[in-house]
């Protein structure tokens, strides 16, 4: 199947921000309820289940789920700036800077862009599809339409005749949209492997169905020719100016496009089938509570469905120990029925291959228990603030990634680090008082360190000296 370009959609935010003059002492007398709906941007309608957060520059966050309306409230909030996030399943993240002034109750709109993934209501994932290619988006861009998507299936019944993988993407490359560069930078499983010929490629001249290659640019780069056809599972070609995905994303790639290619493991696993997931109903009998909570990923706190709980507590002889397993539904929500109340309870979830940490807690009624598991692969920031000026290292600065709740302190030599982040873009700033803080753009993948050095320079001709550099 190949999928032809088409406009993506775009992420929408409709927030009332209040910027009132004031003094700081009155600021902090007058709390205001901030409230609002989350809402589907393409549909209009509610979306429940989404994950609200307000978090303060001090560090501080408050949570709010918003319910079967798409609304949500946090009481109480004292005027001020913070970071609003929003996530959920099957949507883009939200996170955005407001401030909020005295005297008003503030009202928001927040409207999130579907994100496609191969689940449906209730459903774990769409069959025929490959997981690993799944959690690698591959799916859900081939659904926004952002370039030209070559299938497993596709790949499978077109690559007889072919051996070597660089003759086959100048195939593939007559089947898109042709680069005005005389070369395209080439990724394969997410890493930069070298170049294939743009416009010289794609002509008609350059291949025949044996396969050979006949490029005026020149030959292969020596990894990407060294690469059988057997090796390569799937495929996306992106030509400006459709958007490129964020493992790619660069001045290049933006300029002459992107090919990407995935693996055959990748995309080689056995046709999972649609699964439906349906919470029990508690008995009510005397004696016996419900244990609930919900399952999310560690890193991105997005709530996971249909994946697996255990639940193990022992009977009351305490001879043998009694085993449940149940699945989260769409929401990310699990039940255990008909447990004792009181019961020490051990509990542990899993998603796909992997597993989170087993807690142990006292069966309740009307409490809630949060697990989590690592799905995302974290990333580390980690880097140097210095004087411009002098290049000096400053301690005990402070380090944001603006947008998001993440922040470090600089030690006595100036180095930061910012832990466990989710892959994606981040702005890093450093702040102090009478300083100018020159902006760090990072682009971060599953897994990566990345190291940058931020530079602050004097506002004025005698800044405070609560900055030392």
């Amino acid at each position: 199947m190949i999928a032809t370009a088409r406009a993506p959609l775009l992420l929408a935010l409709a927030a009332v921000v209040w910027i009132v003059p004031g003094s700081r002492a009155l600021a902090a007398q007058e709390a205001v309820r901030v409230a609002g709906t989350v809402t589907d941007e393409t549909t209009g309608q509610p979306v429940e289940g989404a994950l609200v957060r307000l978090a303060d520059l001090a560090g501080s966050v408050r949570e709010a789920l918003s319910g079967s309306a798409g609304g949500f409230a946090f009481d109480g909030v004292a005027p001020g700036e913070y970071v609003l996030g929003v996530r959920r399943i099957g949507y883009e993240g939200l996170s955005t800077p407001l401030e909020i002034g005295p005297g008003a109750q503030a009202t928001l709109n927040l409207r999130l862009t579907p994100r496609a993934i191969p689940l449906e209501p209730l459903n774990v994932d769409v069959e025929g599809r490959a997981p690993r290619l799944a959690e690698t988006g591959f799916y859900d861009r081939l659904e926004e339409g952002w370039g030209t998507y070559f299938e497993p299936e596709w790949i499978r019944t077109r690559s007889a005749g072919f051996i070597r993988l660089s003759h086959f993407v100048s195939n593939l490359q007559r089947r898109a949209p042709l680069s005005r560069c005389s070369q395209v930078r080439v990724y394969y499983d997410e890493r930069f492997i070298g170049h294939a010929a743009g416009w010289g490629t794609s002509k008609p001249v350059s291949i025949n169905a044996a396969g050979l290659h006949r490029s005026a640019v020149g030959p292969a780069p020596r990894i990407l020719d060294a690469l059988s056809v057997t090796d390569l599972g799937a495929a996306e070609l992106y030509t400006p100016p459709a958007p490129i995905p964020l493992f790619a994303l660069n001045d290049t790639t933006a300029a002459c496009g992107a090919i990407i290619l995935w693996s055959d493991w990748m995309a080689r696993t056995a046709e999972i089938p649609q699964i439906e997931v349906k919470l029990c109903e508690p008995a009510g009998r005397p004696g016996e509570v419900a244990l609930e909570g919900f399952v999310e990923d560690e890193i991105t706190e997005v709530r996971l469905p249909a994946a697996h709980v255990f639940g193990s507590y022992p009977t009351s002889d305490g001879a043998v120990r009694r085993d449940l397993a149940v699945r989260t539904d769409s929401l990310g929500r699990y039940r255990l029925c008909d447990v004792p109340a009181g019961a020490a309870v051990e509990l542990e979830a899993a998603y796909g291959p992997e597993t989170g940490r087993r807690d142990v807690v006292e069966a309740a009624s009307g409490e809630e228990v949060r697990l989590t598991v690592q799905v995302t692969v974290p990333g580390v920031i980690s880097g140097l603030v210095v004087n411009e000026g002098t290049g000096r290292p400053f301690r005990n600065v402070p380090v944001v990634l603006v947008g998001t709740d993440f922040r470090a302190v600089t030690n006595t030599a100036g180095r930061f680090s910012v832990e466990g982040l989710p892959p994606g873009a981040y702005r890093l700033r450093a702040i102090c008082e009478g300083f100018e803080s020159i902006a760090q753009d990072v682009e971060l993948v599953p897994g990566a360190s990345v190291r940058v050095m931020l530079a602050l320079r004097p506002a004025g001709p005698l800044p405070p000296r609560r900055c030392v550099g």
